[in-house]
């Protein structure tokens, strides 16, 4: 609820009698900055300002703010940000994670080789040798998840590299 200033400097008259007396003498610059030193008002953090405009971004304004600041390319081709060993690949060779984000065409390939052989995800993450309840496959496929573990993604690329689709 939005309240007005005069309910807060009623508040500051009775509960903080110094601060009212300091703005009445002119010391704030107005009624909202003796308020806020009072404590009566909280002034959102720009860490609250971003959470709040990142609950209200769409899906694509998200996905370009990662892009800005690094965390993921905006497309699967160009990275953003500092180039390591494993998101670098010759020209030529198929890549299967652009920065531990599947590339489209690695998506698309798992899901045939789990259609031609009737797999499912949590079979998949066995015959790499993970728990079958490890989720971080079927998460990076769904949603686009980034998958941390650079073992599972080398384990991916040669189980890709071992199917005939």
């Amino acid at each position: 609820m939005n309240r007005s200033n005069a309910y807060y400097l009623a508040r500051l008259r009775d509960e903080h009698p110094a601060i009212y007396a300091d703005y009445q003498a002119g010391k704030f610059k107005n009624a909202s900055a003796a308020i806020r030193a009072a404590g009566l008002k909280k002034v959102p953090s720009p860490l609250d300002t971003l959470k709040k405009a990142w609950s209200e971004a769409s899906a694509a304004e998200r996905a370009t703010f990662r892009a800005d600041i690094g965390c993921m390319p905006l497309t699967p081709t160009a990275a953003i940000g500092p180039v390591s060993a494993s998101t670098t690949a010759a020209v030529g060779v198929n890549q299967i994670h652009v920065g531990g984000y599947l590339t489209p065409a690695t998506g698309q390939k798992l899901k045939a080789v789990m259609a031609a052989r009737g797999l499912r995800l949590g079979q998949v993450m066995f015959e790499l040798g993970y728990s079958t309840r490890n989720a971080s496959i079927g998460l990076a496929l769904a949603r686009g998840s980034l998958i941390h573990d650079q073992h599972l993604l080398d384990a991916l690329e040669k189980w890709l590299a071992k199917q005939a689709v």
